[in-house]
């Protein structure tokens, strides 16, 4: 009997007139890239829908994707059928924003399953939450650099800024741009190592959210290069109000 593979889905972009390419985060084997063809056909048996960025699901592999070709699926289904993020407008926006982020960083078909699980976590945290959610992407954003390997060193003192580049609170400010002043590396601080719920409840005004993400932007983008052409953070400007 085939094995079920659990994935989420990274990206979808259309290949000819009736299929599709899709790029899919699985639980068990990391990255893959498939075919899917005639998913716009009126009768298919994987429709586009099922494609749709961030959706859950669950599939069996057809044809094993390899260097020199991508693999196919069939029997897709929706693992979890969200409730209101489709119906949403601010948190549709948020979950643009998480796609492109995962879709850069996500890059090597390595097996990750505890970042597979934090994010299928998350994703169903901010689907069933109806109110206090704000905050969501700066704490989406700072949990994903502890998978990625350059989560900020927790040494914080009283007056002490955030170098970038190095990842931790130092006392004297470094000669480069990229560092939070004492005041947003304090509010830094009381982010680190708390829980999705303990993020979202602390009161933050529209420019500290906005100056912490656009900060953290910045950190992924010195530890994460492939981060340069990251773009969908301004489509949360009318979020983070």
């Amino acid at each position: 009997m085939d094995d079920k593979i659990q994935g989420i889905v990274l990206q979808s972009l259309r290949y000819g007139d009736t299929s599709l390419i899709v790029k899919i985060f699985t639980r068990s084997q990391g990255l893959k890239s498939y075919m899917v063809k005639g998913a716009f056909n009126r009768n298919a048996k994987s429709r586009s829908a099922l494609f749709q960025h961030l959706n859950l699901i669950n599939y069996i592999e057809a044809g094993k994707p390899n260097k020199s070709s991508l693999g196919y699926l069939k029997e897709v289904q929706l693992t979890t059928v969200y409730q209101s993020i489709p119906f949403v407008m601010n948190k549709s926006a948020i979950m643009l924003y998480v796609s492109e982020l995962l879709t850069k960083t996500i890059t090597e078909q390595e097996q990750n399953e505890a970042l597979y699980d934090f994010i299928v976590k998350s994703l169903l945290w901010l689907d069933l939450v109806e109110q206090g959610y704000a905050n969501f992407p700066i704490y989406f954003t700072l949990e994903l650099t502890r998978h990625l390997g350059f989560y900020p060193k927790s040494n914080h003192n009283t007056d002490y800024c955030f170098d970038m580049m190095e990842g931790l609170f130092v006392h004297d400010y470094p000669l480069h741009p990229y560092y939070f002043d004492a005041k947003d590396a304090a509010l830094l601080s009381r982010l680190l190592d708390a829980s999705i719920d303990e993020v979202c409840k602390v009161p933050l005004n529209v420019n500290q959210r906005r100056g912490l993400l656009d900060g953290l932007i910045i950190f992924m983008r010195l530890h994460a290069p492939i981060m340069k052409d990251f773009h969908s953070h301004e489509v949360l400007k009318t979020v983070l109000e």
